[in-house]
């Protein structure tokens, strides 16, 4: 079963990161094969109907097309830097997520190339680049825990039903066609579920002896997060699990791809989830802006006061943030 990467939520600020790994790949791999133009003893970046660009203009266009990002990109980090402080923790697990994508990217020259991309978008290597959307994951993590009632309002909760769930997986190889093994494992524990042994007070001990999860199984069975727009599940079993009440069992749920699940709602209560990774994810793609509304009030909470009014203009315009703030 395709579980969360429940620390990773944080992986959607660096999609662009990566998308512009795609483009700079392709840049290196071919940028020998372009024809060493000059004009005037300056290199050409291209030509349009016999009018020379030369790679200074190149770079002086994307410059002011760009340039400007790197203004809101430097604000935020030093707002980061004030409200999430840089310990050894945080360097660690930089560290980890630069190994894993090192790893990831070997073929494209593992982590020489990350750092040059990296270099790109104005930071001096990849995991500082993995340090900032750490400390920008856990500045959203305590601010959206400490504003629960602005974010978590009953829109939210009514469209996307949060919950926590555990569950008891009995493995079939291929559930349209059980062997005789497999369907014994499943009366067994279907037998010890329905037996005055189990009950919902005592589910993760059922999960324990009897669930064939391994990544699951040894933590009483607990998932954690999910909600009626959770995708990284099955149909089946995300579709059972949210129609459960805070504290109910479902009958057991047939998979054609895993076998049967036997599923708790652990809690619907956001109070207990509220510090939960997937959730402050949903809590972002459910509002839009929020991101960049938690870093303005970071950045309010410091006191930061602008001496250039167009670069502070320039700022809240691109952060969203209205003239009134």
């Amino acid at each position: 079963m395709k579980k969360f990467v429940k620390e990773n939520w944080f992986v959607v600020l660096i999609a662009v990161f990566f998308i512009g790994i795609s483009i700079f790949f392709a840049y290196d791999q071919h940028k020998d094969d372009l024809p060493g133009k000059k004009v005037g003893g300056k290199d050409v970046a291209y030509s349009v109907d016999d009018q020379n660009v030369t790679m200074d203009d190149f770079y002086n266009g994307l410059y002011k097309a760009y340039g400007k990002d790197l203004i809101v990109q430097k604000f935020t980090d030093a707002v980061l830097d004030n409200a999430v402080k840089t310990t050894d923790e945080l360097k660690q697990e930089a560290q980890s997520y630069t190994d894993y994508y090192t790893q990831m990217y070997a073929q494209y020259g593992g982590l020489s190339y990350l750092n040059q991309v990296a270099a790109q978008y104005g930071y001096p290597d990849f995991t500082t680049y993995m340090l900032y959307s750490i400390k920008s994951r856990n500045l959203s993590n305590d601010y959206i825990a400490e504003h629960l009632n602005e974010y978590a309002t009953a829109d939210f909760i009514n469209e996307y039903n949060p919950r926590t769930v555990s569950y008891c997986l009995i493995k079939f190889e291929d559930p349209a066609n059980p062997t005789a093994d497999e369907l014994a494992r499943l009366q067994k524990a279907q037998e010890a579920w329905a037996s005055d042994k189990y009950t919902e007070a005592n589910f993760n001990e059922f999960a324990i002896a009897f669930s064939e999860d391994a990544s699951t199984a040894s933590n009483g069975g607990k998932l954690g997060y999910l909600d009626a727009k959770t995708t990284d599940l099955v149909e089946e079993f995300t579709k059972a699990a949210v129609e459960l009440k805070s504290g109910e069992v479902s009958e057991w749920v047939k998979s054609d791809h895993y076998g049967y699940f036997l599923i708790k709602c652990d809690s619907t209560n956001v109070e207990d989830f509220k510090d939960d990774s997937s959730f402050v994810s949903r809590i972002l793609e459910a509002n839009a802006n929020a991101a960049n509304e938690i870093v303005w009030a970071a950045a309010q909470k410091a006191g930061v006061k602008f001496e250039d009014k167009e670069i502070e203009k320039y700022i809240l315009q691109e952060l969203g943030i209205g003239s009134e703030d």
